[in-house]
């Protein structure tokens, strides 16, 4: 499997990747619905990132991308980077994963599996930036 780098590296994508997903406002509508917030605790490299659709961002949005933020989540997803792209291009079965241990849950198992059928249309937008960001490699 292919991980990133580095955190710097991560962080382009994800930075890159929700720029261009928060243009999606259907999309982002139904995440808003939902107020939460998620924290993908990422490992090699490590990082932090935050989604909140709980309170608005500094323009007042809603769905704001932070890395090592304070804001204390409602759901933690634990997994390696290598697990992180594979699931975001879709190569990853959320369940399967979670029962072999490649993904670890912590808080409402519910509201997080909840969101997995509001973000499929990003899926298509990550091997995208992939591509974009010379990353080729990288797309499974």
């Amino acid at each position: 499997m292919v991980s990133f780098e580095s955190k710097e590296q991560l962080m382009e994508v994800f930075n890159t990747f929700w720029a261009k997903a928060i243009q999606l406002d259907e999309v982002m509508e139904k995440l808003a619905e939902k107020k939460i917030v998620v924290r993908f605790d990422i490992e090699e490299p490590s990082a932090h990132m935050t989604i909140n659709f709980r309170d608005p961002g500094p323009n007042g949005e809603i769905g704001t991308l932070s890395f090592d933020s304070d804001v204390e989540p409602e759901v933690s997803v634990w997994s390696k980077s290598e697990t992180t792209n594979k699931f975001w291009q879709n190569k990853l079965s959320t369940t399967v994963a979670m029962a072999r241990g490649q993904v670890k849950l912590d808080g409402s198992v519910t509201k997080a599996l909840s969101l997995l059928s509001k973000i499929k249309p990003l899926y298509d937008i990550y091997p995208e930036v992939l591509k974009e960001l010379g990353l080729e490699h990288m797309i499974l």
